[in-house]
């Protein structure tokens, strides 16, 4: 059997939300999205907990009523916060989950719902955890975020969280460098560290020797100039003392401040031959 286009066409429209005229689209309807709620989250945590233990179905045991009670907690706050009846919710939950309870409802569901009368608010994470056993390594695997473990206090949970989190960020962090080009620490020093290659073995003279000639034979910095107005003088303890030009100066001053700072460091330079001389030390 084959459809009309214009069938087709209505079909394609009312799938999609959109009204069109050809490929032109004349309307289309407000995506209504709903908003996250944590104890649909709570309720649908429970479920996967009872699938991983049981399976598809709760079976009828002695302390099945601890997840019925569980999830009727999740349920009660859900039906408080959208204006809705918990005793079809609970029934509805229990048609999927626990169908056996329905039959023998007087015992097991009307005792939670009378528990129930007056509460607004879900169960504590660690309580949730607590009533079902819930372990640190089952909530793990499972993934579960709105229910706590019986046997880790949430103050450990918070501190494994973060060491875990600062330890992803790293790998994403080390990700994204090695993806921007970024050589590895260890790479470039053996490649690149000086302790590596140790170029004073190929001159015959020690590590300390090689070091000062570097130091003797790169260029200093000091008398270097790079504006008109500026005036460099050379000082002592590897300092430069840079002093500007300013019109409201008067030669007496700028004589006076280049004065106090030669005055300065000759007392530093003092100091430090006194210190090296009591230690044997010529400079």
């Amino acid at each position: 059997m084959q459809i009309a286009a214009a069938a087709k066409a209505r079909h394609s429209a009312n799938r999609t939300g959109k009204k069109k005229v050809g490929r032109c689209v004349l309307a289309e309807k407000p995506r209504i999205v709903a908003p996250f709620q944590v104890t649909s989250l709570r309720v649908r945590e429970i479920e996967r907990v009872i699938t991983s233990r049981f399976g598809v179905v709760l079976p009828e045991t002695d302390d099945a009523d601890i997840f019925i009670q569980a999830a009727a907690y999740g349920l009660n706050a859900h039906c408080h916060r959208n204006g809705l009846d918990l005793d079809p919710v609970l029934a509805g939950w229990c048609s999927r989950w626990a169908p056996w309870a329905l039959q023998r409802a007087g015992t097991i569901l009307r005792p939670i719902l009378n528990m129930l009368v007056g509460r607004k608010y879900d169960m504590k994470a660690d309580d949730v955890a607590r009533h079902l056993l819930i372990s640190m390594w089952e909530r793990s695997a499972l993934e579960l975020r709105t229910i706590g473990a019986h046997d880790i206090p949430i103050k450990t949970r918070k501190g494994i969280a973060k060491s875990v989190k600062r330890s992803n960020d790293r790998v994403r962090q080390s990700a994204k460098r090695r993806a921007r080009g970024v050589q590895p620490r260890e790479s470039w020093l053996a490649a690149n560290s000086l302790s590596k290659a140790r170029p004073w073995d190929a001159e015959n003279i020690s590590r300390a020797q090689w070091y000062r000639r570097q130091r003797e034979t790169a260029p200093s910095l000091l008398g270097i100039s790079t504006k008109g107005d500026t005036l460099v003088s050379s000082v002592g303890l590897g300092a430069a003392l840079v002093i500007v030009a300013h019109p409201s100066m008067s030669l007496p001053f700028l004589q006076s401040r280049i004065g106090a700072a030669s005055a300065n460091v000759d007392a530093e330079q003092c100091d430090v031959e006194e210190v090296l001389c009591q230690m044997g030390v010529a400079s």
